[in-house]
C-alpha cells in the first residue's frame, strides 16, 4: 500500500508544478489563458516557474524566423537575416503584449528625468512616452533587432531560444536584490516568491550555461566572466535606485528583462 500512496502522493505534487509552471506562462505571455480564480496567490506560487516561461517563450520566438529562412531563397539571404530577427522581435512584443517594454520605457523616463521621491514615482506612472524613455526603447529595439541578425547569421538558434529565459532569470536577480515598494505590487508579488536558495540556485545554473555555451559555440572563454559580471552590475545599479526610491516596481523587472536578454545576445554572438 505504501508505494500506491507513494506515487498518487508524487501525481499530486507533479500536477501543483504544472499548474504554477501553466500560471507563470499565462501572466508573462498571452499564449496560454489565465487559469479561472488564479490571482495574486498563484502569480506569487508561479514565479520560480519564470525561467522555464522565458525557454517556452523563447523556443516560440524562434518559430517565425526559422520558417522564413527555410522558405526565401539563398540569394536573399542579407535581407532575410534582418527580416528574420524583426520576425523575432515581433512575436516577442505579439507574445508579451509589450508588457516588458512598457516598463524599460516608464523606468527610462523615470530615471532619466532625475527626479527623486514622489515625483520619481510620478514620472514612472505617467502613461505619456517622453524623451528618455523613447531613447531606451530606441536602443533597446535596435539593439536586440541587429543583434539577433548577427546570431541568426552566425546560426546560433540556441541562443535566440535562451535569452528569453535569461531576461526572465534575471528578473528573479533583480527582485532578490531590492526590497518591494509595494507589497501587492507586481513587484511585491515576485519578491514575495522568492528565496536566496532559489537565486543562487539560478545564479549557478546560469554561470554553467555560459560555459556550455562558450564550449559549444567556440566563444572567448573571457566572455564568459564578461557576461556575469556585466550582468551583476547592471542589476546591481538597478537594485540601488530602486533601493534609493523606496523599492522595486514591476517597471523594474520589465526594465530588467529587456537589458539582459540584450546583454545576452550581445556576450553570446
Amino acid at each position: 500500500m505504501a508505494l500506491p500512496r507513494l506515487c498518487a502522493s508524487g501525481a499530486r505534487r507533479l500536477a501543483r508544478e504544472a499548474l504554477r509552471a501553466y500560471d507563470a506562462l499565462a501572466f508573462l505571455s498571452r499564449l496560454v489563458p489565465p487559469r479561472r480564480g488564479a490571482g495574486a496567490a498563484a502569480l506569487t506560487a508561479s514565479v520560480p516557474f519564470f525561467p522555464l516561461a522565458g525557454l517556452v517563450l523563447g523556443l516560440a520566438f524562434a518559430l517565425p524566423p526559422l520558417l522564413l529562412l527555410h522558405t526565401l531563397e539563398p540569394a536573399a539571404a542579407p535581407l532575410a537575416l534582418l527580416t528574420a530577427a524583426w520576425l523575432w522581435l515581433a512575436a516577442e512584443i505579439w507574445a508579451t503584449r509589450g508588457l516588458h517594454w512598457d516598463g524599460l520605457a516608464d523606468l527610462g523616463d523615470a530615471a532619466g528625468s532625475g527626479a527623486q521621491g514622489e515625483r520619481f514615482w510620478a514620472v514612472l506612472r505617467d502613461s505619456r512616452l517622453g524623451a528618455f524613455g523613447a531613447l531606451h526603447l530606441l536602443l533597446a529595439y535596435s539593439g536586440l533587432w541587429a543583434l539577433a541578425a548577427w546570431q541568426l547569421q552566425q546560426g546560433h538558434w540556441a541562443t535566440l531560444i535562451l535569452a528569453p529565459a535569461w531576461g526572465r532569470t534575471a528578473a528573479l536577480w533583480l527582485a532578490a536584490l531590492a526590497p518591494a515598494r509595494e507589497a501587492h505590487s507586481l513587484g511585491g508579488l515576485a519578491r514575495a516568491g522568492l528565496t536566496p536558495r532559489l537565486a543562487w540556485g539560478y545564479a549557478l545554473l546560469a554561470l554553467a550555461l555560459l560555459c556550455g555555451l562558450a564550449a559549444a559555440l567556440a566563444l572567448p572563454f573571457w566572455r564568459v566572466p564578461c557576461a556575469a559580471l556585466g550582468q551583476a552590475l547592471l542589476l546591481t545599479r538597478m537594485a540601488a535606485l530602486a533601493r534609493r526610491e523606496g523599492g522595486l516596481s514591476g517597471d523594474f523587472l520589465g526594465a530588467a528583462i529587456q537589458w539582459s536578454q540584450l546583454w545576452f545576445l550581445l556576450l553570446t554572438v
